[in-house]
């Protein structure tokens, strides 16, 4: 049943982050991506030391003792993650970046297994195939050939592996690092160092003023930042420490998944292919985390008559 809830939070997480695609094409029109992610930010962080006032406190002596790994957690899977990200798509094709993103559950397992000495699974191995074939139907639109005709690796194809490496690097800290601290804890203490990151560049970036967005704009923000960073950091951290980066990271794979059905509800068409992709994705989600052999066990549990003491 934990992992159950694990696992739901998991896909509401990458739920959230498909979206941040929708809003975010939004909010590019009228606001520079430093001021989008560091307004963002600035909003998630107070949102969350809000709650973890409410809810914990804080752990002044944990925050302490895990600082450095912290900061390390916020300079790359915030600030850097964030920044790759935002100025990757700015040069590279949607295509090309779609690509790029399915390798982070690949960089995670091969990192876990580095710096964890975690061993990779058949069932791993096979999941993640499965889920990188999907994206790669979902975004050939299942022609391959269309595919490698436009797929070159350029500056921003670059940033977006840098974004990648960086995103998997954040689950691997948090796990190996970050001792006896609540995701809470963690998931606060880092979105306001990347915060403070963002602003101290936006800042320098804009002669030292914060450009404030047009109100639509700070309203798809402010979502971006409620939904898509508090609710989903705090559950992908929370991920992290219950069944490791390794299985956690494959439902990023989901993220293109959420952003292509967004899409639909917004009108756009949607070929055959992509939904066979969508399908592989999930699959592949599925196996390779464990989810699918825990309900089968149960399902074989189910089966079995019950048995009263004599």
């Amino acid at each position: 049943m934990k992992h159950r809830t694990i696992y739901a939070t998991l896909i509401l997480s990458t739920l959230f982050w498909g979206a941040n695609f929708n809003l975010g094409k939004f909010v590019v029109h009228s606001t520079d991506p430093l001021s989008a992610a560091a307004w963002r930010f600035l909003l998630a962080g107070l949102a969350m030391a809000a709650y973890m006032l409410v809810a914990e406190g804080a752990n002044w002596q944990g925050l302490r003792r895990n600082f450095f790994a912290l900061l390390a957690m916020a300079a790359v899977g915030i600030f850097g993650f964030n920044v790759a990200f935002f100025f990757g798509l700015q040069t590279t094709s949607s295509v090309n970046g779609a690509l790029i993103m399915t390798l982070n559950p690949t960089i995670t397992v091969v990192l876990t297994a580095l710096v964890l000495g975690e061993a990779i699974s058949w069932k791993q191995v096979l999941g993640l195939a499965l889920s990188f074939c999907g994206v790669v139907t979902v975004v050939s639109g299942g022609n391959l050939t269309a595919l490698l005709a436009h797929f070159h690796f350029a500056v921003g194809d670059a940033l977006i592996l840098i974004g990648n490496l960086c995103w998997a690097a954040y689950s691997v800290i948090g796990k190996k690092w970050v001792k006896n601290l609540s995701p809470i804890q963690t998931t606060t203490s880092t979105m306001l160092i990347g915060a403070l990151a963002m602003i101290v560049v936006a800042l320098s970036a804009h002669g030292g003023s914060l450009p404030v967005p047009p109100a639509q704009s700070l309203a798809a923000i402010a979502v971006m930042a409620m939904l898509g960073t508090v609710l989903a950091y705090l559950w992908w951290n929370n991920g992290i420490r219950t069944i490791g980066p390794a299985r956690t990271s494959v439902f990023f794979d989901l993220v293109p998944i959420f952003t292509m059905i967004i899409a639909i509800m917004l009108g756009e068409h949607v070929s055959p292919a992509q939904f066979v992709g969508a399908a592989l994705v999930i699959s592949g989600v599925l196996f390779s985390s464990g989810a699918l052999d825990a309900w089968l066990s149960q399902m074989r549990a189910a089966r079995q008559p019950c048995q009263t003491p004599a």
